[in-house]
């Protein structure tokens, strides 16, 4: 009797697939790879706020990275789409503080907002688990939440109602970060499609049509290339500045360098008369 394996994850046998489809960025990948984990692997021995905020950031970048290649290594295009959004957000976000360093307090106190409303949600909906905390940990956050919530208050309406606090952590809205940081069009064109897709609205459901002749018709079953190149050119995109932006923030050259990552990306992409801006509209 063969040796089977008891469980399989993912689609193995599209994985050949996906290799054929695009060669050239899988060949450049373990580079990409190696490059970003030479920035955040090292211990360094002394770093500021805002450098333990981009090596975490890093650090998820990386980790979104291999995220994003097991799904379309997968044939599963739609969902590395949402995750690239996500990715595209991160690299903003770093670049942004990296720019603009005084909004570095607002990101790091949003956690004390953050913990409130969960906090009010435990006691709103489950009560009963309140009695696991002790009081001097709710009053901790408590009082973490007053000290910082005046920053993140917008004004009262001339209707009477009282200020309330804003949905993000950023007095800029991520569009703004974005145009502030040079990802203007990684945003127009990213965004949209992985919020679509992430909300599963109408639009996001024909998305995973493959074939949509009709106007009522069922999603189609993965595996299959549909978003894929778009994923992958969005995520390889995103990587390399990610990596430019711990790059300078660490005063640390990537091993590989900047240089060769760029070569690897023409190589893989814009050799191949692949554009970015053509391919997102493409897809939509």
């Amino acid at each position: 009797m063969p040796n089977e394996p008891a469980v399989s994850f993912g689609f193995e046998a599209f994985w050949s697939t996906s290799y054929d489809a695009f060669p050239r960025f899988w060949d450049v990948w373990p580079r990409l790879i190696d490059s970003i984990n030479s920035l955040i692997a090292p211990e360094y021995p002394r770093t500021n706020g805002l450098q333990k905020v981009i090596l975490n950031l890093g650090i998820l970048g990386a980790t979104t990275l291999s995220e994003i290649a097991t799904l379309v290594g997968n044939g599963l295009g739609q969902g590395a789409m949402k995750i690239t959004r996500s990715m595209l957000e991160l690299a903003i976000n770093a670049e942004f503080l990296r720019t603009f360093p005084e909004h570095l307090d607002d990101f790091f106190d949003w956690g004390a907002v953050e913990g409130y409303r969960l906090m009010q949600f435990a006691r709103a909906e489950s009560p009963h688990s309140m009695g696991e905390y002790p009081d001097e940990f709710q009053k901790g956050i408590e009082q973490d939440f007053q000290r910082v919530k005046h920053r993140f208050e917008l004004p009262g309406t001339k209707s009477g109602k009282q200020p309330r606090i804003r949905t993000g952590w950023c007095s800029v809205a991520l569009d703004a970060r974005a145009a502030k940081t040079g990802f203007q069009d990684e945003y127009k064109l990213i965004y949209p499609i992985g919020n679509k897709l992430l909300h599963a609205t109408i639009g996001g459901m024909a998305m995973h049509a493959q074939h949509p002749v009709a106007r009522f018709c069922r999603i189609a079953v993965p595996p299959s290339l549909e978003y894929c190149k778009l994923a992958l050119l969005g995520a390889h995109t995103c990587g390399v500045k990610i990596i430019t932006t711990v790059s300078k923030v660490m005063n640390q050259e990537p091993s590989p360098t900047l240089d060769v990552l760029t070569r690897d990306y023409r190589f893989a992409w814009e050799n191949n008369g692949l554009d970015l801006k053509e391919l997102a509209t493409s897809e939509r």
